[in-house]
């Protein structure tokens, strides 16, 4: 393995966990992101709203399609006018006994923000959803830095440790295919001893490792890793010197 810095882009790029957790993180900061404004917006429509009365002018039904998962949806049409004086008709989807209940002609009553009449509607949003959606996607972000954090602390650790580091001769003791596929391509470790400055016999053990790169080690050879003269169990396998 090159003794560069790519050894982090090296990493990283065969860190699936790492990646797992990162997506995590972006999509729950996204749905966070999403959710606080939806729950702005629900607030400031609940303190600003104004009433209408409206009167149905068209009502429809798309069916279930169990293909594509989708449930029945009942929806009205409705038009009303607004306080500056415009008509405005405006589509939504109802739960099926308001649906049965509302004819043609029927009137129901409405909100809307005067400053935005599009933003029309016969019932309120639950109260609850906003927040709800806010905390299932900051979970996702925990979750999401739960999963990368330990690859993202080894890969500082690989910066550190190539920039500042101690090179020393490694012992391998064990080398081993791992449960990791990368294209289809399974991944290789393994495992060595080194004597750190202090003389202390330090473990370790390598990133995962290509195949054609884990083919060059049996055990009782001898390679080149860096540690941290600090911290010498934070260690980088090179390899050959």
């Amino acid at each position: 393995m090159s003794t560069s810095s790519n050894l982090v882009l090296a990493f990283l790029r065969r860190s699936m966990v790492t990646w797992v957790g990162a997506i995590f993180v972006a999509a729950g900061s996204v749905g966070v992101y999403e959710g606080l404004h939806e729950w702005q917006s629900s607030r400031r429509f609940e303190r600003e709203a104004v009433p209408a009365e409206a009167t149905v002018v068209a009502k429809s039904l798309a069916a279930a399609n169990r293909e594509e998962g989708t449930s029945t949806k009942y929806s009205i049409v409705y038009r009303f006018t607004a306080n500056d004086g415009n008509s405005l008709e405006q589509s939504e989807d109802v739960p099926v006994e308001d649906w049965e209940r509302l004819d043609e002609g029927s009137r129901l009553e409405v909100r809307y923000l005067p400053s935005t009449p599009s933003t029309a509607r016969s019932r309120p949003d639950p109260w609850w959803a906003p927040p709800l959606i806010t905390g299932v996607t900051a979970l996702f972000v925990l979750i999401g830095l739960a999963i990368a954090r330990p690859g993202v602390r080894r890969a500082f650790v690989i910066a550190r440790v190539q920039r500042a580091g101690v090179a020393a001769q490694a012992t391998v003791q064990k080398v081993w295919a791992t449960g990791t596929t990368i294209n289809r391509v399974r991944q290789w470790q393994l495992s060595y001893e080194f004597r750190d400055h202090a003389g202390v016999t330090q473990r370790g053990e390598s990133d995962l490792l290509a195949p054609h790169e884990a083919a060059d080690w049996q055990p009782g050879a001898h390679g080149v890793v860096r540690y941290d003269r600090d911290r010498p169990t934070d260690s980088v396998w090179l390899g050959m010197a």
